[in-house]
């Protein structure tokens, strides 16, 4: 896998687009270049730019400790998680873009984007765009951004944690580790080589195994907690439900006898009252019969006139008819009347109307050729208001020119003395700090070496500071070793019978000279008890004793000498940045006094920002006058040209104010002004006015004429139909009297009407009224004789009670045998569901026994591989593969320590996570790594870090590599030894970044990606060849 190129857009300090292509020159000749810069310039960004390309990620958001939202813009807010986070402030858009080769050996093309909305800079932040473009075939991947992080995997075989580490080699990480405690290492070898899986596998097993514990424990309790019966109690039980079946089928027939007697009783007076009710329902059908007897009667009188209806009918509706026509006669006559009024009126409107349209006429010839004149005096009119319009706002736009004008060079004017002022007050600025004028062009590396020489000064008295703490504990312990020194001669010239005397002189609360207790249980002993054994044994601890102090004694000299030649270095380096500064700050004699005294980085960035600031302010000034004096002679000419034009417009506009007021004088006397449209519309609406009154006076005296013609023949027609109807009427009558005569005087003519004034409809349900009476006391009679015949059956039937069964004793029987069977079912009940419940516990226990020998087995697996694995904060097996994966990466490591020094190589110690050296120059005798000096130290963790590197990228070849910050605390020499070492690394085929701001280094390699800082806070990526 190799990088070949990183390109990105306003990512945090980087401003603007930038381009660093590693197949052009002077990268691709580069087998080793350095990223330089000073601190906060954005070394890193682009290291940024290079994961959020490849996996959406970067370093130093994955580092971010807490989940919490930052304000972004407005009121909106944004994880700090959030890859977007790196989005440079006051910009809409940016990107980052990575070319590499795969695995396979395709160009690849892998680019990060994100956007505000509408691409505003205080809009709205965007999803991410991500795309990836196979440049061998020039093909777009298809697929949403997780699927397309996907396939970058596969394309470069690593994860993002697997590529910062075997692409971002964190050598400074293992500078920590080589000299870390047992928990620190074991924290930095989970964090470097990513086992902290296997904490989590250990925790998980502890928390899998005590939970298959409780629920194993959780089943034995349920067990426990099922109650079933005993074989006594299913005994007792299965008796008892069986007497009280028995009771049960007694009570039942029981119930049933006293029933059916009480529904005897209950029947037989059901019955009579039935009887009862059938008898009062006959007396009232009889009645009610009796009572309609003038009903019946009328009903005959009726059905003895139903042969003369028809005739009597026909005499009503002739006289109906005939007076109805007699009415409408003279109605139509009086109709007739009024419309020959009306006809007459008519004529009378038509001939007065027919004079006024003859005036209207006349009157309209006389008005036409005045409408004429009026119409060509308008257009004049409207021409003339035209042209005075467009002449006046010619005069207005000449006024209002010639006004702008003034304004802009009396603006002009004073900008122009406003910038020469500012001038003048720059120039006497730059004179009263003349002093700054050789050091502004190379603030920076002033600035830089100024925090150099601050951070060896700092250094350097850390160092002596514990040189002198050292040097304290050195010879206290140095002491001590004479002591026991002087103390094992003693010993070992002591007999055994030599112990027992110094021993009896042993005092409690007095150490004794050998052990150092204070406590002498030995004292006791009796002589003769003392043996060569236990000389013997004073002798080794004293020994051991003498071994490891002596041991202690030479890490401390060789911790000694260490230090000493650090301060030294640090003195070089201090003396030697002392001399440039001198060179570079001349002009400033005291400049150390102030460097003392602290902040002078600061104040040389604050005076280099207002320098910048001046000399920008000044060159836009410089700018501003010869831009106003060249804008204010242009001015002056045009308003020359302005006040001309101004006189020859106001001259327009009089002429065409006269001409306007000439014809307006002269319209306002033809028409009276009126409009000529408006005045000859007039005349046609009222000509057309009175043509349609005339029309209509026409229609109206042809519809008069046309109603009188209908009324006469409607007249005649009536007169007809009354001569009609009166020999109708005469007939009917004189059948209606013979009719009367033949009743001999019975009935008469009124009693006649009123009788036939009932209509069929009113006889018929009359009729049925009258008949429904009669079958009601038939059905009355029935009924009756059936209830007397069921009450003399009841009498003979099963079930009668005796005299002594009264109601009230079987009521009181029913009640005592209904609550015996009562409480005998309820028992029952109970009973059947103690054994629903015990059958049913009985298969619950079933169960949990299948499941409970399930669990026993599964709790026994957990509990042996939590024995060997598990632990509740993931130790054990954090532990046991971090040993493993330490000698895994000790072998890579090794391999990369033999291409760098010949003489070293790395080996752990048993059981624990320590690591020694073996010098193999010394016929492989090991050392401490805290023995090791500043440049083997470096050259040690390099070789680990390569062999992470080595493990992370699974076997394959990684051709690009960045080195972290690492070289600030080394010195000249060790600085040398570095760098020997890197070069001998790029040697390999692989193109290395080394990331520094070491002026040494940067100096010894000429290739360069120089990042450097501009002002507010922007960034610009410069590339810099041999």
């Amino acid at each position: 896998m190799k990088i070949l190129a990183i390109r990105g857009k306003n990512l945090a300090s980087l401003e603007g687009e930038f381009d660093i292509d590693f197949t052009t020159e002077p990268l691709l000749s580069a087998g080793i270049f350095a990223i330089t810069g000073s601190t906060g310039s954005g070394k890193s960004t682009l290291l940024d730019a290079l994961c959020l390309a490849l996996f959406d990620d970067t370093p130093r958001a994955n580092r971010a400790g807490e989940n919490v939202n930052v304000i972004d813009v407005r009121d909106q807010t944004i994880n700090q998680r959030d890859s977007r986070n790196i989005l440079r402030r006051g910009t809409g858009e940016g990107y980052a873009e990575v070319d590499f080769i795969s695995l396979a050996g395709e160009k690849y093309r892998s680019r990060w984007s994100v956007r505000r909305s509408r691409n505003k800079v205080d809009g709205a932040l965007q999803s991410i765009g991500f795309t990836l473009t196979n440049l061998t075939t020039n093909t777009e991947e298809q697929g949403r951004k997780t699927e397309l992080l996907a396939k970058i995997e596969q394309l470069i075989g690593l994860t993002f944690d697997q590529f910062t580490r075997a692409v971002l080699l964190a050598q400074g990480d293992f500078a920590t580790f080589l000299k870390a405690n047992q928990k620190e290492k074991a924290e930095l070898l989970e964090k470097l080589t990513g086992t902290e899986i296997y904490s989590r596998i250990s925790v998980a097993i502890f928390d899998k195994s005590r939970s298959a514990e409780q629920e194993l424990n959780n089943l034995k309790e349920r067990i426990k907690d099922i109650e079933l019966l005993s074989d006594e109690e299913q005994v007792a039980l299965s008796e008892e439900k069986e007497t009280i079946a028995k009771d049960v089928l007694a009570l039942n027939a029981n119930i049933e006898i006293w029933t059916n007697k009480l529904k005897w009783i209950a029947d037989e007076l059901a019955l009579k009252q039935g009887v009862e009710q059938a008898e009062r329902t006959l007396a009232t059908a009889q009645q009610a019969i009796d009572e309609a007897k003038p009903r019946y009667d009328y009903l005959a009188r009726l059905d003895s006139v139903q042969e003369i209806r028809d005739c009597f009918g026909e005499l009503k509706n002739a006289n109906r008819q005939l007076t109805d026509n007699q009415k409408s006669l003279i109605d139509h006559e009086e109709a007739l009347n009024k419309n020959g009024l009306l006809l007459k009126e008519a004529l009378e409107k038509i001939t007065v109307c027919e004079a006024d349209k003859k005036a209207h006429e006349k009157d309209l010839l006389a008005v036409m050729p005045k409408i004429k004149e009026a119409r060509v005096l308008d257009i004049q009119l409207i021409n003339a208001k035209a042209n005075l319009s467009a002449a006046d706002k010619e005069k207005k736009g000449a006024d209002d020119k010639k006004t702008k004008l003034e304004k802009s060079i009396a603006a002009t004017q004073a900008s122009l003395d406003a910038a020469t002022a500012k001038i003048k007050q720059i120039n006497n600025w730059f004179e009263q700090h003349a002093q700054y004028q050789t050091i502004m062009p190379r603030v920076d590396l002033i600035v830089n070496l100024l925090s150099d020489l601050e951070n060896v000064i700092k250094q350097k008295a850390k160092n002596e500071t514990t040189l002198a703490s050292s040097k304290t504990v050195l010879d206290g312990e140095t002491a001590q070793l004479l002591e026991l020194t002087n103390e094992a001669a003693r010993l070992n010239s002591l007999l055994p019978s030599e112990i027992a005397a110094l021993r009896a002189k042993l005092e409690d609360g007095i150490p004794c000279p050998v052990c150092g207790s204070t406590h002498h249980p030995a004292s006791q002993v009796s002589g003769e008890s003392l043996e060569e054994a236990e000389l013997n044994k004073a002798k080794k601890a004293v020994a051991k004793k003498l071994e490891t102090l002596t041991l202690q004694v030479e890490e401390r000299k060789a911790d000694h000498i260490r230090l000493t030649t650090v301060i030294e270095n640090y003195t070089t380096q201090a003396s030697g940045a002392k001399k440039q500064l001198d060179g570079y700050l001349a002009n400033f004699p005291e400049w150390e006094q102030a460097f003392k005294r602290g902040g002078m980085q600061a104040s040389l960035k604050e005076m280099a920002a207002v320098w910048d600031k001046n000399e920008k302010a000044k060159s836009e000034a410089n700018a501003q006058i010869a831009n106003g004096q060249t804008s204010l002679q242009l001015a002056g000419e045009q308003l020359t040209e302005a006040i001309d034009s101004c006189v020859a417009k106001e001259k327009t506009w009089e002429d065409a104010k006269v001409l306007l007021d000439n014809l307006q004088k002269n319209r306002a006397v033809l028409l009276d002004g009126k409009d000529a449209d408006e005045v000859e519309a007039a005349y046609s609406k009222k000509g057309e006015k009175l043509a349609a009154a005339w029309t209509a006076l026409e229609k109206k005296q042809s519809d008069i004429t046309a109603t009188n013609n209908t009324l006469s023949g409607t007249i005649a027609q009536i007169k007809q139909e009354i001569e009609k109807l009166t020999k109708q009427s005469a007939l009917a009558q004189t059948a209606v009297d013979d009719w009367l005569s033949s009743k001999e005087g019975t009935i008469s003519l009124e009693h006649l009407s009123e009788l036939l004034s009932k209509n069929n409809t009113w006889i018929t349900v009359e009729r049925e009224q009258l008949n429904r009476l009669h079958q009601q006391k038939t059905t009355s009679l029935a009924t009756l004789a059936e209830r007397k015949k069921t009450l003399e059956n009841h009498a003979s039937k099963e079930n009668k009670p005796t005299e002594e069964e009264t109601t009230e004793v079987l009521q009181q029987l029913l009640a005592e045998n209904k609550q015996l069977w009562q409480q005998k079912t309820e028992r029952k009940a109970e009973i059947d569901l103690l054994f629903v419940n015990h059958r049913r516990g009985q298969a619950r226990v079933k169960e949990i026994e299948h499941e409970l020998n399930e669990k026993s087995l599964l709790s026994e697996n957990w509990k042996k591989l939590n024995e060997v694995f598990g632990s509740a904060d993931g130790s054990k097996f954090k532990v046991l593969a971090q040993g493993y994966t330490l000698d895994i990466l000790l072998s890579y490591a090794n391999k990369h320590l033999q291409e760098l020094t010949k003489r070293y190589a790395i080996q752990r110690i048993p059981g624990v996570l320590a690591l020694q050296v073996v010098d193999l120059d010394m016929l492989g005798e090991t050392r401490s790594v805290h023995s090791l000096s500043g440049g083997e130290s470096f050259l040690v963790s390099l070789a680990l870090a390569l062999g992470l590197s080595s493990l992370s990228s699974n076997r394959m070849k990684i051709e690009s590599l960045f080195i972290d910050e690492g070289f600030g605390s080394l010195d000249i020499e060790t600085l040398r030894v570095a760098m020997d070492a890197l070069e001998r690394l790029q040697t390999q085929g692989r193109k290395i970044g080394v990331i520094s701001h070491v002026a040494e280094m940067t100096e010894r390699i000429t290739t360069q990606i120089c990042v450097e800082k501009m002002v507010n806070g922007r960034s610009k990526i410069e590339i810099k060849g041999a």
